[in-house]
């Protein structure tokens, strides 16, 4: 009886790691459901909003500057500074689960208010 090779099997964590965590130069690509941002993508060094959800339904929103990204087994952390306090912070999110719910939420500084811009169905005649 011929017997077959050893077929290598990935590791799932690499696997979903590559999809989800992705640096490069000036910045990261974070595919998470916390990141709301344009292409998930993220530069270092760039304001955002930041927003915590308590349990109680209570929102907090701080201006914070984005300065790093990393994964650690299962669990993604970024790491912001509030411009107000100077504080690092930290939030995490775990990966390879899609019933954790984001208990805060990272966001382009306009997303909730977006500005104005082009609108092609405004006509000036």
């Amino acid at each position: 009886m011929l017997m077959k090779p050893e077929a290598i099997i990935p590791d799932d964590n690499q696997c979903i790691a590559s999809s989800v965590f992705h640096h490069f130069v000036g910045g990261f690509v974070l595919d998470i459901p916390c990141i709301k941002t344009d292409n998930k993508t993220v530069f270092v060094h760039n304001l955002y909003s930041l927003y915590d959800f308590t349990d109680a339904g209570d929102v907090y929103e701080r201006a914070v500057r984005f300065y790093h990204a990393y994964l650690r087994g299962y669990i993604l952390t970024i790491v912001v500074m509030d411009l107000e306090s100077g504080e690092l912070v930290k939030r995490k999110h775990r990966i390879n689960t899609n019933i954790l719910p984001c208990n805060w939420m990272l966001t382009e500084t306009d997303f909730l208010n977006p500005i104005k811009k082009d609108d092609l169905l405004d006509f000036d005649f």
